[in-house]
């Protein structure tokens, strides 16, 4: 009878341990690949539907509406629309307010949701692209009612500041609790409006459109906060559940405009302006 030596048997042994390590590793591979089979492919769908849908709300210079023409302008707009062009489908921008943008998002109204501030809040039910612009907020007044030059003095309890409903700038200049009070207004040109008209003490908004804004107002000052109250990115947004190729995608783009000079064209060709002289009116 035929007996094998226990070096032998030892062998075999290892043998049999290592097929099963190599099963299992194999096994697990195939269930993440059918896992990743099973996962949305956003890119797919605007494909298939051959449109690329973006929800926009207004923030100057990023994204408003053309009073000639009523269509959407802006560096949002423009990345997105150059975007469309490399995917090969239609772009086609979408109304929405800030209140709504997340919820339209939600609602599949569009397929993202444009110049949102990148907040820990937020991320928790969107996935966001790379930021393609920094948001700093600042405060503009009206420098015939206003002595106010810091935000020490305008933060009174007499004081009244506006912020767009559901912005990153409400929600930050909630978080300071300041001893002014706060109203809300569904868009900038309502705030812009209530400060003309004395209804507010200060408008509290995205810095490069406040320049924007003084720019064309010899009237208005604006006043830096520090430390910042909100310095934030701000990018583009998906619902999440979708392959990270989708996003990565998106971000790419958004790398291509940063660093090939697009950005730079179209901070000139919507008038994005320094702030920093704005200040010492």
């Amino acid at each position: 009878m035929f007996t094998k030596s226990r070096s032998t048997w030892m062998h075999v042994a290892i043998e049999i341990v290592l097929l099963s390590v190599v099963v299992m590793l194999l096994t697990g591979r195939t269930q993440m690949a059918i896992g990743q089979g099973q996962e949305q492919s956003l890119l797919k769908e605007i494909h298939d539907k051959g449109e690329l849908r973006v929800g926009f709300a207004l923030a100057e210079p990023s994204q408003f509406k053309d009073p000639t023409t009523g269509e959407w302008k802006g560096i949002a707009v423009d990345i997105m629309s150059d975007w469309a062009k490399v995917l090969g489908v239609k772009f086609v921008p979408v109304d929405t307010s800030w209140d709504a943008m997340i919820p339209g998002l939600l609602a599949k109204k569009y397929d993202f949701a444009s110049s949102l501030n990148r907040r820990p809040q937020r991320a928790l039910v969107v996935t966001y692209s790379d930021s393609f612009i920094v948001d700093r907020a600042v405060f503009a007044v009206d420098t015939r009612k206003s002595q106010a030059k810091t935000w020490a003095e305008l933060n009174k309890p007499a004081a009244t500041i506006c912020a767009v409903l559901s912005t990153a700038e409400d929600s930050a200049l909630s978080t300071v609790s300041p001893a002014a009070k706060i109203t809300r207004l569904p868009d900038e040109n309502e705030c812009r409006l209530a400060l003309q008209g004395g209804r507010a003490n200060a408008f509290f908004d995205d810095v490069n459109g406040q320049a924007q804004y003084a720019a064309k107002n010899l009237w208005v000052r604006l006043i830096v906060p520090d430390p910042p109250i909100l310095l934030q990115g701000a990018g583009f947004a998906i619902r999440k559940g979708y392959a990270y190729d989708d996003m990565q995608a998106l971000d790419i783009q958004v790398q291509h405009w940063l660093n090939e000079g697009l950005m730079t064209q179209a901070n000139n060709r919507y008038n994005v302006v320094d702030w920093n002289p704005f200040t010492r009116r």
